[in-house]
């Protein structure tokens, strides 16, 4: 006989609700429902008195469910009892009834309240006297002065953090839910009262939403209510923005003076938090700091920038400057982005000292140098990561001293301040490549190398113009040096011809040509001492780039020379001949077809 086959139970239903509970909840919005028709078809007396005769039938089973320990029972009346009084009270147009009132509604939360003391096991009874006063405070809304709305909102708000703050998980979850429309309300109205209103209602509701900020973010603490909250950073950063906003909002009518301050203010609030906070503290705090000091920083210098207000800005960049480099000094981690800012700010407080009159475009070249030279001598002894980032904003600093002296006709001090920054900058070179590099050292090193030696070619250029220098070495030799010292470090260790030989060629063939064009004897006297130089020294050394240059600079000035002084016939003879020396030479040296036969072999 055949055995039966086993199956399997059926999975569980995917919830857990007993038949008890489905009966509770359906008779408790049956029940609810019923008396929000009654009082909204019906009104009047009687309509009133039954539910609030049922209410309360509702709130003596709710309390003996609470005795009994039947927890849904006791919730599901409790919310039962809450439906059927609010409906008492004024839903559904009974709002100018005797009960439909404020009062009426306060009085009920009161009752909820005491409920909760009688019954503290009923997490219904503490939500429904949360809900009352909220509707209680919507009612009487519309009576309270528009200038006291925002104390009202952020009032409301503090209360409903605080409930979610110290409440059970449930009705914590249910209070910040239901305070979050109110603090919106209150931080929105008391950010535009602190930007606009009176001077006592301002720093009145700047501190309302600074304190209601600060509740958003202690409610991270707890953790039923982390799901509520957003991501770990959302919380306070939202505080922190709106507590920035009417910070700088409260302090921006007091003049210029109290706007830089609530800058400098900012500042300091961000770089503290980010050199001593640590832990968990770190964590929850940080983002609240970085944000409030953001926003004050950032509307403060909206509003400078707005009023035109040159100077003060100036000084704001200069006083952020100072705990920048102090977190620079304190946080060696933060430094690839803390050097960079303080230079940054430094460079734009000297820009902005310039259209006010407090330093004229020379002095502003000048200072900027001076910042570029000290920023390029710390950069030098940072770390890898450090040194780029600190270099291009130094970078910035000398570029915006060159621009301001361009358009005027300060040659000396133009040329002057390009000499000093190429000095600096092929300094800072040197200093990189003589202490190990990396391989991004390295890198940048040869750039450096390359772009100091185009400041101190330019420097040269730019005094030979104002000198009205006419010689063609006044231009080339500069070029030069500057080839040569662009070449870095290779000038002593790599082939000749790729480092020697671009500068050696643009300092001698010029010369040597107008040496024997020009036939002019000083510049000929001083071609062939060079000459005889780059020969000697390119022998000893071994070094082919200078031996050839040198030697085709004397050949050439030799061979121009005589060709003036001699006959055509006879000139045309040297110059064949050379040519001559010159294939066999090479031919010599590397034979092909023809070349390497003997001249008996020939046909």
């Amino acid at each position: 006989m055949q055995q039966p086959v086993a199956t399997a139970p059926p999975p569980p239903l995917p919830y857990r609700a007993r038949p008890p509970q489905v009966l509770l909840g359906v008779g408790a919005v049956l029940l609810v429902s019923a008396g929000a028709v009654v009082a909204s078809a019906y009104g009047g007396g009687p309509a009133r008195t039954l539910l609030l005769a049922l209410a309360a039938v509702a709130t003596g089973f709710a309390l003996r469910a609470a005795r009994a320990r039947l927890r849904s029972s006791q919730e599901v009346l409790a919310a039962s009892a809450t439906g059927l009084a609010v409906s008492a009270s004024g839903v559904g147009g009974l709002g100018g009834s005797a009960l439909g009132g404020v009062g009426a509604t306060a009085a009920l939360a009161i009752v909820f309240l005491v409920l909760h003391r009688v019954a503290p096991s009923t997490a219904a009874w503490p939500l429904a006297s949360w809900l009352a006063a909220q509707l209680a405070v919507l009612r009487g809304l519309d009576g309270v002065p528009a200038e006291l709305r925002t104390l009202v909102h952020l009032g409301v708000a503090l209360a409903g953090l605080g409930i979610a703050l110290f409440a059970r998980r449930w009705v914590a979850r249910a209070a910040l839910l239901t305070t979050a429309p109110w603090w919106m309300a209150g931080v929105v109205s008391g950010t535009a009262t602190a930007w606009t209103g009176p001077a006592a209602e301002r720093y009145l509701s700047a501190v309302l939403v600074v304190v209601a900020g600060l509740g958003l973010v202690v409610t991270r603490l707890r953790e039923v209510l982390e799901p509520l909250t957003g991501p770990p950073r959302a919380a306070p950063v939202l505080a922190g923005v709106v507590a920035g906003a009417a910070v700088t909002g409260a302090c921006s009518f007091l003049g210029t003076a109290a706007v830089t301050l609530t800058g400098y203010a900012g500042v300091l609030l961000a770089t503290l938090a980010a050199a001593y906070l640590s832990g968990w503290r770190r964590g929850l705090v940080l983002p609240l700091a970085l944000a409030t000091g953001v926003v004050m920083t950032a509307l403060s210098v909206g509003r400078l920038l707005a009023d035109r207000q040159w100077t003060a800005f100036a000084l704001l960049l200069l006083l952020t400057a100072v705990p920048t480099v102090w977190v620079a000094v304190r946080q060696p981690d933060d430094r690839p982005l803390s050097v960079p800012v303080a230079v940054g700010c430094l460079a734009g407080a000297v820009l902005l000292a310039v259209p006010d009159g407090v330093l004229s475009p020379t002095s502003a070249a000048v200072t900027l140098t001076m910042v570029y030279s000290g920023a390029m001598a710390a950069g030098a002894g940072l770390d890898t990561a450090s040194r780029r980032p600190t270099a291009v904003a130094a970078g910035g600093c000398a570029v915006a001293a060159v621009l301001l002296l361009l358009p005027r006709d300060e040659a000396w001090a133009l040329g002057a301040v390009l000499a000093v920054q190429g000095v600096c900058t092929l300094a800072w070179a040197w200093r990189i490549w003589t202490t190990q590099p990396t391989a991004d050292d390295a890198e940048l090193s040869r750039g450096a190398w390359r772009v100091g030696a185009v400041q101190l070619v330019g420097a040269a250029w730019v005094l030979a113009a104002a000198i009205d220098a006419r010689a063609i070495e006044a231009w080339s030799l500069p070029a030069a040096a500057g080839l040569l010292l662009a070449s870095g470090p290779g000038l002593l260790r790599g082939s000749t011809w790729a480092t020697w030989g671009p500068g050696l060629l643009v300092a001698a063939v010029p010369s040597t040509v107008l040496a024997v064009v020009a036939s002019d004897a000083p510049r000929t006297v001083a071609v062939l001492l060079a000459a005889a130089v780059l020969l000697v020294a390119g022998g000893r050394r071994a070094l082919r780039a200078p031996l050839a240059v040198g030697a085709g600079s004397a050949l050439a000035v030799a061979v121009g020379l005589a060709a003036q002084t001699l006959p055509w016939p006879v000139g045309t003879a040297l110059v064949v001949g050379g040519v001559l020396l010159a294939v066999g030479a090479r031919k010599e040296r590397r034979p092909v077809a023809g070349f390497a036969v003997r001249l008996a072999d020939l046909r």
